[in-house]
């Protein structure tokens, strides 16, 4: 059953032409307790509800243990030259202070 539960659920995934799906689908991913990954350039904290500049700027801020991470960037996004920012932690600090999640990207 779960076998079955399984395939029907990656199938769903794969068939949903949505970006949004598959960037729900990077989140739960990335919010995963195990899973630390450090990532590309760019994080920002947003959900379904808008973006969030002020808490990008926080999460940010949180994780600053290398020199080349700053916020806000051209977008107001997290911006890292050297691809140093811990998406996984950023994601879980965002969600930390009620937003749905984080989209990151190089």
């Amino acid at each position: 059953m779960r076998t079955f539960v399984a395939f029907t659920l990656i199938s769903a995934l794969f068939a949903a032409r949505q970006v949004s799906s598959y960037r729900r689908v990077i989140q739960l991913r990335l919010t995963n307790p195990f899973c630390s990954a450090f990532t590309g350039h760019n994080c920002k904290c947003q959900d379904s509800n808008g973006q969030y500049n002020a808490l990008t700027e926080y999460c940010c801020n949180q994780q600053n243990t290398f020199t080349d991470i700053y916020c806000p960037g051209p977008n107001h996004q997290c911006t890292s030259p050297g691809n140093e920012i811990d998406s996984g932690a950023f994601v879980r600090c965002c969600q930390g202070q009620g937003v749905g999640g984080a989209y990151c990207w190089n």
